[in-house]
């Protein structure tokens, strides 16, 4: 845990090696919900994980939806600690000034406890592979992504939250990624509980995101996701 830990903030580091007055900024509102389901089966066989979101991003000072996404996958639970996924998102992406986007991609995902026991203190991990379809073109970009999530309960079901993610892109594609780093997602914020299994996570987010010739994207994301887990 802690070598994967030093490599992704390694790596962030490096990324903002890069003159910081370079980087454009912008200040984002991303509303999210949630949903992860477990679903019995026959006496012996692995539970099934139905797991599902969507999301709208405003862009621009969060006075747009720049971007909204939809996601769903279907897991095996393989023990209390470890869930294995194949899921799709589709994402639609409105620039401004530009044209609209559509992207299809295909995941695989496990994710998995770190360390703890889910009632103190708890580090979880999150580790995915993308395959990435923009409609209009040929090319599919790959793309992994690893994050660590720490859960500090504070008492009375509120929790503290925080999470790193990194993004590395495995190839380049005619449309955009090119290969290599390709962003850093860090997360603070606090968990409040609504009813057995309902809460609201708010937060704020730093999105270090990495683009090719061109100036890197700085974007300060507030936060608020209500999550379903059963």
């Amino acid at each position: 845990m802690n070598r994967t830990a030093t490599a992704a903030f390694a790596a962030f580091a490096a990324s903002l090696a890069a003159p910081a007055c370079a980087a454009e900024e912008d200040t984002q509102l991303w509303a999210a919900a949630t949903a992860m389901v477990d679903v019995p089966r026959a006496e012996g066989q692995a539970p099934l994980v139905v797991m599902a979101d969507v999301q709208y991003r405003y862009f621009g000072n969060a006075s747009r939806l720049g971007q909204n996404q939809v996601r769903a996958s279907l897991g095996i639970r393989v023990n209390k600690t470890t869930v294995l996924s194949q899921g799709y998102v589709y994402t639609r992406t409105s620039p401004a000034p530009g044209t609209v986007s559509h992207e299809h991609r295909p995941f695989q995902q496990a994710m998995f406890r770190v360390a703890g026991n889910g009632k103190g203190l708890t580090v979880i991990g999150r580790a995915r592979l993308e395959e990435r379809i923009l409609e209009g073109s040929g090319d599919m970009a790959l793309r992994a992504r690893q994050m660590l999530r720490v859960n500090a309960p504070l008492g009375g079901g509120f929790v503290a939250i925080g999470t790193g993610e990194l993004f590395v892109n495995l190839n380049s594609a005619d449309w955009g990624p090119h290969a290599g780093f390709d962003q850093f997602r860090v997360f603070g914020g606090i968990g409040v509980p609504v009813t057995r299994g309902l809460w609201i996570e708010a937060g704020y987010m730093n999105q270090y995101v990495a683009r090719h010739q061109r100036a890197d994207r700085m974007n300060h994301n507030i936060g608020l996701t209500l999550s379903l887990i059963r």
